[in-house]
């Protein structure tokens, strides 16, 4: 079995939501431990007998040579803009240069500064036939419309599905894919699914998430929506 990473977004980062803090020197230590756990986590597939090739899709610091060193068994290429575009184009970007997904049975899209959790580790399943997402985010932020208002930090992607790659889009509401697939595509409920069945933020600033937290900002242990559970087929 082959899978590819795709690690997309901000590396080295320092601060909360929506800073663009990028490179500095206290952002190091953490970024290059996030970089740790994504390794561990593609040693462990390797156990399971899933090869991985890692394709980085960032952004120029100086530390990028670094960041190359820690994925350099896994390594398949590396990209790092000057310029902001995006984190729709730097994961498009991405597909666009792999020459042969079909290689691939599954692909896993992924924040680069998320620290993984060993629960995310031991939950993670190279045999999984759905398109996932990590969770629903918490209540009362769990609908984007009347349908699941999906985590945005990973996207799980098994080869039967790679028709519908081109429908990601983080450009519109990256927290309405799940809407989208199910209102654009002929996607229904049993082709999406959550990797876990509790809800959690995307951003482990503001609420507990058992599977990463983002590296460089503060992180909290308040578990907002504790005691309920995700049902797709009794959402509403």
């Amino acid at each position: 079995m082959k899978a590819l990473l795709i690690l997309f977004g901000e590396s080295f980062r320092l601060g909360g939501y929506g800073n663009r803090n990028r490179g500095s020197n206290e952002s190091y230590i953490e970024q290059i431990n996030a970089a740790k756990s994504h390794i561990l986590f593609l040693e462990e597939l390797k156990k399971k007998e899933c090869s991985t090739d890692v394709y980085i899709s960032s952004y120029n610091t100086k530390f990028d040579k670094d960041l190359e060193y820690v994925y350099n068994n896994f390594l398949l290429k590396s990209d790092f803009y000057e310029n902001l575009i995006g984190a729709n184009k730097l994961i498009h970007n991405a597909i666009d240069n792999i020459t042969n997904i079909e290689q691939y049975n599954f692909v896993l899209f992924m924040r680069i500064d998320l620290y993984l959790k060993n629960e995310f580790i031991n939950i993670f399943d190279i045999n999984w036939d759905k398109i996932l997402f990590p969770c629903i985010c918490y209540k009362p932020h769990h609908k984007c419309g009347i349908h699941p208002r999906n985590n945005d930090m990973m996207i799980y992607i098994p080869k039967k599905y790679y028709n519908y790659i081109k429908n990601i889009d983080y450009a519109r509401d990256s927290h309405g894919m799940w809407n989208r697939f199910i209102n654009e595509t002929d996607l229904k409920y049993d082709d999406l699914d959550t990797m876990i069945n509790t809800f959690h933020d995307s951003d482990s600033e503001k609420d507990f998430n058992p599977l990463y937290y983002i590296v460089n900002r503060k992180k909290t242990d308040i578990f907002h929506s504790e005691g309920h559970i995700f049902d797709k087929m009794n959402f509403n």
